[in-house]
């Protein structure tokens, strides 16, 4: 599983940083490099058997994501990643996803519904046959697809920038021998409420979603916090 999942996540596409990054990510959320670790371009460079553009290019983007701080005449090194950090990327994801689930109803369509019904119906089948790359794969295309009706780029782009994250994380530590089953009753209750028009209810879906999803991910990682 994590091998498929890991080449899944690791896109081999361009442009070079993309790859650079992945693995960067990878390393520091598996503990290669470890907190407060100073990134030396040089030795970057050395490991990653690319020039020094793209490893300047991946580290921006992690500084982005949180992972890295990089100070004038000091370069990047890595933050820690602890449960406070993790708390804080949920918090801020449930607010808006939330928003955005309440938000996309404005603009759903019948042909909207059809799609995540359909999207939902292939991870149900994934997680049928425990594979969980694509059960990965198809939760992000049901959230996206939702959040995108939404017709609010900036909240979608906070969200974009932690999916890797997240993923790379479930990579690492995997899930709880319950979640997956969770996920379906959740995204059905999504649904439900989706095809109801009912805000209020879209509004509590989503957020049971959003606290049960930092719950699984937090207890998977309890022995990297302790």
């Amino acid at each position: 599983m994590k091998d498929k999942l890991q080449s899944d996540l690791s896109e081999l596409a361009n442009p070079t940083y993309s790859r650079v990054r992945e693995k960067l990510r990878e390393d520091i959320l598996s503990g290669y490099f470890i907190s407060g670790e100073r990134l030396k371009i040089a030795e970057l460079v050395e490991r990653y058997k690319v020039s020094q553009m793209p490893i300047r290019e991946a580290l921006q983007q992690l500084q982005g994501e949180g992972l890295l701080i990089i100070e004038p005449n000091k370069g990047a090194h890595v933050r820690k990643v602890d449960r406070q950090f993790l708390e804080s990327i949920y918090e801020i994801r449930q607010l808006i996803e939330v928003y955005l689930t309440v938000k996309c109803i404005d603009n759903l369509k019948e042909k909207d519904l059809k799609l995540l019904n359909q999207i939902q119906k292939s991870y149900e089948a994934a997680a049928s046959k425990e594979d969980y790359t694509t059960c990965l794969q198809l939760n992000r295309r049901f959230h996206s697809t939702i959040y995108e009706l939404a017709n609010n780029s900036e909240g979608l782009q906070i969200l974009e920038k932690h999916w890797q994250l997240i993923n790379t994380l479930r990579l690492t530590y995997g899930f709880g021998s319950k979640r997956t089953t969770e996920v379906i009753e959740e995204h059905r209750a999504i649904l439900e409420a989706l095809e109801s028009r009912n805000p209020a209810a879209a509004e509590a879906a989503a957020a049971i979603h959003c606290v049960n999803a930092k719950a699984d991910l937090l207890a998977q990682m309890s022995d990297k916090f302790k």
